[in-house]
């Protein structure tokens, strides 16, 4: 246990082992993004976590801990423009599905996000323009609002719980902060702190008392050295002797602490920001306490898992498209080109009750059905209703599937098809996602429908340089014998002449 009476050498040491997070890359600017939710029920709040471990709030989710500011902290991108154009979408994509209540009212919200960096350093000028938009937007923060006047379904939908929810099933969110207090100087940043209250829950009978904690240090901009002004990433470092300094002028505040300092592991996590932009922290020293990370996608990553194809689809890919189609408690899911079933791995993660379904046409030489239910198993994840060997465009391989999730219409189909190969073979006359809403066509008709009204398909479409995508989308006339609607479609660069292009559709007919 921390005293009052632990020395300022003590405080001090709490930063020789500490590091700087690496700061990602970023693209958008400031966008709001306004989109109609489902009016959320008065249910009780899902327990709190910060950093994956059960810390009580002081205050609950009504109060005015929902209206500090928030901050997210976006992963990094493994080549430029990799990920930057779907994660906003995938935020409010999973912000959406985890207030939302399909019988009941349609109520308006939206989203706003704003850079939380400023490029306004002399080592600026020689960054190109990518680069400016990266080191701006690898921060942003984040409010959301609704238009009702329903203080009620405001207090819900404005919740640190919710917030907490939605990025914690996110793969392109590295962290999310709420900034307690800011200030001229440390030493004031320690008083405003002391003086908010905000950070009361780790003082002497607080209900984080006897949490353990740690405090970082991030500088951005110019308030990092001049060589170092234009660095963002993994390898950033703030200097040691400024570390020391921030502590220093602070120590009347992390005095009161009364929580033992855990350096590897702590419960709770606090960061000093300096260098941050913004109209109302331009300048201005900052404390912000880690709330909660993003999903864990390292864990189902190809070189973790024991059935492996030749081309698996990456985490982050996986994690985005089920955050797209709204996974949400108990839905069905069916994904028709299942491969080593990285989709419905991501699915299990995000929600556990979720019920799934691949069908696959390779012999399990390539495709080892067996080790897929090991990849499951070895989780902990929910394991799939059926994994099914067959051509996902035959009637009697789509039966099956349905028997396996008590003859009822899925809720999600979500897919990532192999295109290229399968035309080539004749399995596939026309494109994959073609080939998919055909298959809706025919069911509906039917009267035995594959996909549940109110229900969506998303789809990743790959695109050549120059070639037309409209030749592998479902035309109009397609959509409309199928029940669906076109929702959006979002680019996702992969390299100079390749791309993929992330596609939505809502069945409401």
């Amino acid at each position: 246990m921390m005293t009052k009476e632990r020395s300022t050498a003590a405080m001090l040491a709490i930063l020789f082992h500490l590091h700087l997070p690496h700061l990602v890359n970023g693209w958008c600017s400031q966008t709001e993004l306004s989109f109609k939710l489902r009016k959320p029920t008065m249910c009780t709040p899902l327990p709190v976590s910060y950093s994956d471990k059960s810390i009580q709030l002081q205050a609950s989710s009504t109060s005015l801990t929902a209206t500090l500011t928030k901050m997210i902290h976006w992963r990094g991108e493994k080549s430029h423009g990799n990920s930057l154009n779907f994660r906003q979408l995938e935020f409010t994509s999973a912000f959406e599905s985890s207030v939302l209540d399909p019988d009941s009212d349609i109520v308006s919200a939206s989203v706003k996000f704003s850079p939380s960096l400023s490029s306004n350093f002399e080592a600026a000028k020689e960054m190109t323009n990518y680069e400016v938009h990266a080191y701006e937007n690898a921060l942003q923060y984040v409010s959301i609002r609704n238009y009702e006047a329903d203080n009620n379904l405001t207090d819900i939908i404005t919740s640190n719980d919710v917030l907490i929810r939605s990025v914690k099933r996110c793969s392109l969110i590295r962290s999310l902060f709420e900034i307690v207090a800011d200030g001229d100087t440390f030493e004031d940043l320690a008083h405003n702190t002391i003086m908010s209250g905000h950070l009361d829950d780790m003082m002497q009978g607080g209900k984080n008392s006897e949490s353990t904690w740690a405090v970082r240090l991030r500088q951005y901009g110019s308030s990092s050295k001049p060589e170092k002004q234009a660095q963002y990433g993994k390898k950033m470092r703030s200097p040691m002797s400024q570390e020391i300094a921030a502590i220093d002028e602070m120590k009347d505040l992390f005095i009161k602490f009364t929580g033992a300092v855990d350096l590897k592991d702590a419960d709770i996590n606090l960061y000093l920001f300096e260098g941050l932009g913004g109209e109302k922290y331009n300048g201005r020293k900052v404390i912000a306490r880690l709330m909660t990370r993003g999903a864990n996608t390292s864990s189902i990553a190809p070189k973790t898992r024991i059935c492996v194809t030749n081309t698996p689809l990456c985490p982050l890919a996986a994690f985005t498209m089920c955050n797209v189609a709204r996974i949400r408690p108990g839905l069905r899911i069916l994904d028709p080109y299942a491969g080593s079933c990285a989709i419905l791995l991501a699915a299990a993660m995000i929600e556990p009750s979720v019920k799934s379904v691949g069908i696959e046409i390779a012999h399990n030489g390539q495709v080892n059905r067996d080790d897929i239910m090991k990849d499951f198993e070895s989780r902990n994840l929910a394991l799939p209703a059926a994994i099914i060997r067959g051509d996902s465009s035959q009637d009697k391989v789509r039966r099956e599937a349905m028997e396996s999730v008590e003859n009822k219409p899925f809720d999600l189909i979500i897919t990532d098809p192999p295109y290229g190969i399968r035309e080539k073979t004749g399995f596939c006359v026309d494109p994959p996602v073609v080939s998919v809403v055909k298959c809706i066509s025919e069911d509906r008709r039917n009267g035995n429908r594959l996909l549940k009204k109110g229900g969506r398909l998303v789809a990743f479409v790959p695109n050549q340089h120059g070639d037309d995508i409209q030749l592998d989308m479902p035309s109009d006339a397609d959509l409309q014998k199928a029940g669906l609607r076109f929702c959006q479609m979002l680019e996702q660069p992969l390299n100079d002449s390749l791309s993929r292009w992330l596609v939505e559709y809502l069945c409401i007919e």
